[in-house]
């Protein structure tokens, strides 16, 4: 069963207007577009900052996105 499918059934009642949106505010890869929904690697470091390695499953291309948590202290 996908994602998609799971969010939608009708037994699983949806309060919002349109409860699945079409890439699911996951990442994109940069080069070809495609929706990527699990990192390869996610490191935390304690700076407060998590890295997270892509690989795009439709055209290879691999790629690094970071986050801060909270702020570093001076």
């Amino acid at each position: 069963m996908s994602i998609q499918f799971a969010c939608t059934a009708k037994e699983f009642a949806c309060t919002a207007k349109e409860p699945v949106t079409p890439d699911f505010s996951r990442p994109k890869c940069p080069r070809c577009g495609s929706v990527l929904l699990i990192a390869e690697v996610s490191e935390f470091n304690l700076n407060g900052r998590i890295r997270h390695a892509w690989s795009c499953d439709d055209c290879a291309h691999e790629f690094v996105t970071s986050i801060t948590l909270w702020p570093r202290p001076a």
